[in-house]
């Protein structure tokens, strides 16, 4: 069969992007390779491959799994299924911190995942020092090589688990994107989210709990002046900003994403 056949014949299962990236996947060639080259054939063994991960995707399994990278920022990682799949609108994390002076400043991350965020921000600031968490011991090993990959090896990578004791010195940036979704409110056909993992998805008390945890422990670690950049749901904002001064953070300002949303909130001691 060409590819063109194949494409065809996906088309009446899957979105016809995602077939041609599951193709390129297969073929190890890029979308418009695939596309200047629809005559091409392919052999028994990759059409029935093909076919596999065509049903694979029909069921919702994510895209980024099946060809186990996916793009952000200015950089490509790995993903599989410990680590929650990068989304745009966590750049806004990266676009907000590379405002601030970074010059021997140290950053903590509270859930690195696949270390998407830590990463894109070490290579645009070399200078700057960062601690890397996560409580899953098999997304810092994703981490560690998307690290090595991205040539950030001056990350350091630790397990930790924030609702458990914190043993840092004093930080002057914490940032996190953490669990804040409400189970209960997720659509059961919603694509893709059943197969991520639910310790990175879900959180308690509507979404709420650990972005709690997060704004309580934080204040005491972070320098004088320093801050805590976190996501969260857009319906959660008014709920961080109310918690946030009752802390005692002294300056709170909210950005929004690139759907108009308010995404980020950033507080500072």
């Amino acid at each position: 069969m060409t590819y063109q056949d194949i494409l065809n014949e996906a088309k009446e299962d899957i979105d016809r992007l995602d077939a041609e990236l599951i193709l390129g996947f297969i073929e190890k060639k890029t979308r418009e390779k695939i596309f200047s080259n629809l005559n091409f054939s392919l052999n028994n063994e990759k059409v029935n491959t093909f076919r596999k991960l065509v049903k694979k995707r029909k069921t919702g399994f994510p895209l980024a799994y099946i060809t186990g990278n996916k793009e952000f920022w200015k950089s490509e990682f790995i993903v599989n299924d410990v680590v929650l799949i990068p989304r745009p609108e966590t750049e806004l994390i990266i676009e907000e911190v590379l405002k601030e002076d970074l010059i021997n400043k140290t950053i903590l991350e509270l859930g690195t995942g696949s270390g998407n965020i830590s990463i894109s921000i070490m290579k645009e600031r070399p200078e700057v020092k960062i601690y890397a968490t996560d409580k899953s011991i098999n997304a810092l090993l994703v981490a560690k090589k998307n690290s090595e990959l991205n040539k950030t090896n001056k990350i350091i990578f630790l397990n930790h688990d924030w609702k458990k004791q914190w043993l840092f010195p004093s930080v002057d940036i914490i940032i996190s994107n953490p669990p804040y979704v409400d189970k209960a409110e997720v659509d059961e056909e919603e694509d893709g989210v059943w197969f991520e993992p639910e310790e990175a998805l879900f959180s308690d008390k509507s979404g709420f709990s650990d972005i709690e945890i997060i704004l309580q422990k934080s204040f005491g670690f972070l320098k004088k002046n320093g801050k805590l950049l976190i996501e969260h749901a857009p319906f959660q904002s008014e709920k961080v900003a109310d918690i946030s001064m009752a802390i005692g953070y002294k300056e709170i300002k909210q950005k929004r994403d690139l759907n108009k949303d308010i995404r980020l909130s950033i507080l500072e001691k």
